[in-house]
Parts: structure tokens; C-alpha cells; sequence
């Protein structure tokens, strides 16, 4: 499966961000809130903003989601080989051992702000 994105605006990738938050409780509990995603990123969707992403000036991969199941590994590839992601910071959990497949190493763990919520995980490309 090759899933294909295109640039979008901050306000495009919020929107599609803010719908697909509304919808999927996971999806919420992953990202951060679309009033919250930096507007000097690059932010990329695909044609049925169903699934997008965005990479800060630093190479920060931010805001990854998709309502479409199977579809977030093109993206990260996407992401890593095509639009300069290099790091990414996500909550402990599930998420961690997902992007280590793609090359991604813990390079710092920080407590989470929220008492009882999973610590923060930084990680970067080997």
C-alpha cells in the first residue's frame, strides 16, 4: 500500500487533525490539540484528510494521525525518507516500540506534566 500526501496549511492539517481527534479517542490521546501544533511546520495530509503529518524546522516529526488502520507506516516512511524527519517525542506505551521499527532510538524519557499519565519519550534516528 503506498499512501500518498500532499503540503497542506496549518489551518487544512488542524482541521483534519481536529475531526479525526473528535472521532477517535485514541487518536486523541496521541496527539497533541490542533490549536497546539507550531504554525512554522511543514504539514502534510492525504486526499481524504483522513491521515496526516507534520515536521518541524528542527526535523521533529509532529502530529501523526490516520483514521484509515494500516496506513501510518507509508506515512512515517513518507516522513523520514522524503520530507526530513528525524526525531519525534511520543507518550510511552505503544508508541515507542512502533517507531523503533522505522530506525528510532530512545534518546530521553521525561515524566509526564499529568501525575499518573505515561511518561514522555524522545527518540531520534540512529
Amino acid at each position: 500500500m503506498t499512501t500518498y500526501v500532499h503540503p497542506a496549511s496549518w489551518h487544512e492539517y488542524t482541521a483534519a487533525l481536529d475531526w479525526a481527534r473528535t472521532g477517535n479517542a485514541r487518536i486523541a490521546e496521541a496527539t497533541s490539540k490542533p490549536e497546539e501544533m507550531p504554525r512554522g511546520a511543514r504539514y502534510y495530509l492525504t486526499n481524504d484528510f483522513q491521515s496526516g503529518f507534520g515536521v518541524a524546522q528542527d526535523g521533529t516529526l509532529i502530529g501523526l494521525f490516520s483514521t484509515v488502520k494500516g496506513r501510518g507506516t507509508d506515512l512515517v516512511w513518507d516522513a523520514i525518507l522524503h520530507k526530513g524527519a528525524s526525531k519525534l517525542d511520543c507518550f510511552d506505551g505503544f508508541l515507542p516500540d512502533y517507531y523503533k521499527q522505522f530506525g528510532f532510538m530512545e534518546t530521553e524519557r521525561a515524566a509526564n506534566w499529568t501525575v499518573g499519565e505515561p511518561d514522555v519519550v524522545f527518540m531520534s534516528l540512529v
